[in-house]
């Protein structure tokens, strides 16, 4: 199982919350299920909600998997030691599509633009019905504490 994080990318965010909240969607889709199948998938850089994602995909014994474009490379916050790397295109965008195909389900927290482009993506690409997407699409808005 597959299992792909977006949401904010900056640190100006109720951590806490996307923390407890990340905790209780991946349990919830984890449990019961063999961890040495499990992958953590995000943004590949080392702030943010990706950050949150991994750090607790390590704690749990999961696999990490980053996705994202060469710019990843270049950001201050620096890239994750995640398990598993792919790097697609130049510019943030350019991987999303690469990601959505790579994933079975998605949680979504908070975010801009991207992560809900990517929601609308996975929607399409997955083809759920409304009723089924619930089973593999979770999303909840934190706290943003940054400038608009």
């Amino acid at each position: 199982m597959k299992i792909g994080v977006v949401g904010f990318s900056k640190r100006w965010f109720d951590q806490q919350a996307a923390s407890e909240i990340l905790e209780r969607s991946i349990k919830t889709w984890v449990d019961g299920k063999d961890k040495s199948e499990v992958e953590i998938v995000s943004g590949l850089t080392n702030a943010g909600v990706p950050k949150l994602a991994y750090e607790l995909a390590v704690r749990m014994g999961l696999t990490t998997v980053g996705i994202s474009a060469r710019r990843a490379l270049k950001v201050r916050s620096g890239i994750f030691p995640c398990d598993k790397q792919i790097l697609v295109g130049q510019d943030f965008g350019d991987e999303s599509e690469a990601f959505i195909d790579y994933i079975d389900c998605l949680i979504r927290v908070g975010g801009g633009p991207q992560s809900r482009k990517e929601v609308e993506l996975f929607k399409e690409r997955k083809g759920f019905t409304a009723e089924e997407a619930g089973s593999y699409l979770y999303e909840e808005e934190v706290e943003w504490f940054g400038k608009d």
